[in-house]
């Protein structure tokens, strides 16, 4: 059984700055000065569920979550607001996208910040966290459509909000008589496992919805013991969990690696859902693989792993265009790099050049 210790003591534990990471040898002292312009750019949190692992050198946790001087190389194609969230934002927390289902971001605080975060923009900024007034508004915007089907709580990560808070919000939520599905986008089973306990499931189960996990976990190695245990906990008290990836250059970008993340989360009850393709968020071309071998990496799965196995690669097109499954019918490459994808909005066809691929900054030998 997971331990009901403190999460907030667990999160606290958290390396959140770069004196603590060359204090573990986790980054070289010599690299303080040039690494706090990116710390400037996006905070650092790294969970203690995972320091012991990193400083032994696991490179798959190590690229996720220490900063890295490649993340001030903005590239031209790289955008603040890469999948056009406030494009869609009707009221401040909220983004309506497709008809049946929003977005409601409560928080952007989570309990890791990953160097490739497509919201980094916002994302650890406690500043743009939706005030109370503003959240009675997005509470009331999703009353004043009966369409809405589904909220998804994300940010940030809806599960570092307090037992009280979230008790809250979902109690207000869960008042809205169309509202019938309420899904989870979080990091926390694997970053901060301790979270889930006996109180949070008893504030899920309480909502009478149908309650859905989305879980982002990039490598098998983040399946630890902890991790396992929490998401046995959340299954077996009847919450059904899936997994959210993105394909990550040296992480998960091989089939051996890809596989295996795969096969470890079915093994596990988890049913891999999306794959996505990363987002142009500034600074993040060294996590980019083109996405012709992303799409060759994918089909090479088919017929040699159980269907079970295989989630659908996803690109959110840039600027709000929406989010598309990549297959043959939604995506055409017109010339190296660019590429023509239709949008599942409008029908409409959108062209979008991706950086060309040249190796940037340190890592680039």
């Amino acid at each position: 059984m997971i331990s009901e210790k403190n999460w907030a003591k667990e999160l606290a534990k958290s390396l959140i700055n770069l004196n603590q990471l060359a204090e573990k040898s986790i980054v070289p002292a010599s690299d303080i000065q040039d690494l706090q312009k990116v710390k400037d750019t996006f905070d650092i949190r790294v969970p203690h569920i995972f320091i012991e692992d990193i400083v032994k050198g696991n490179k798959a946790l190590a690229k996720q979550f220490i900063p890295s001087k490649n993340e001030i190389i903005f590239l031209p194609e790289e955008l603040d607001d890469p999948i056009g969230d406030s494009r869609w934002s009707p009221v401040e927390g909220i983004v309506h996208r497709y008809p049946d289902r929003v977005l409601f971001k409560p928080t952007y605080l989570c309990g890791v910040y990953c160097r490739f975060c497509f919201r980094r923009n916002k994302v650890s900024d406690s500043a743009n966290n939706i005030k109370s007034d503003n959240a009675k508004l997005a509470i009331d915007y999703i009353k004043s459509h009966p369409e809405i089907w589904e909220v998804i709580l994300t940010g940030g990560d809806p599960l570092v909000l307090t037992d009280k808070v979230l008790h809250n919000l979902l109690k207000e939520i869960s008042s809205i008589e169309h509202v019938k599905v309420i899904r989870f986008h979080t990091r926390i089973p694997s970053v901060l496992p301790s979270r889930i306990n006996d109180s949070l499931i008893q504030i899920l189960n309480e909502t009478k919805k149908s309650i859905w996990i989305a879980v982002h976990m990039n490598s098998s190695e983040e399946f630890t013991a902890e991790a396992k245990a929490a998401l046995a906990k959340l299954i077996d008290n009847g919450i059904p969990v899936v997994l959210q990836s993105v394909l990550l250059k040296d992480i998960n970008d091989t089939n051996n690696k890809l596989v295996s993340l795969l096969k470890t989360a079915i093994e596990n009850r988890v049913k891999p859902y999306y794959i996505h393709y990363p987002d142009l968020a500034k600074g993040t071309e060294h996590f980019r693989i083109p996405l012709k071998q992303a799409i060759d990496l994918m089909k090479s799965l088919r017929g040699k792993i159980s269907g079970l196995c295989i989630p659908h690669l996803i690109i959110d097109i840039p600027g709000g265009n929406g989010k598309i499954a990549i297959n043959t019918h939604t995506a055409r490459e017109s010339e190296k790099n660019t590429w023509e994808f239709e949008s599942p909005l409008d029908g409409s066809i959108i062209t979008v050049q991706y950086p060309q691929g040249e190796e940037h900054g340190e890592n680039s030998k």
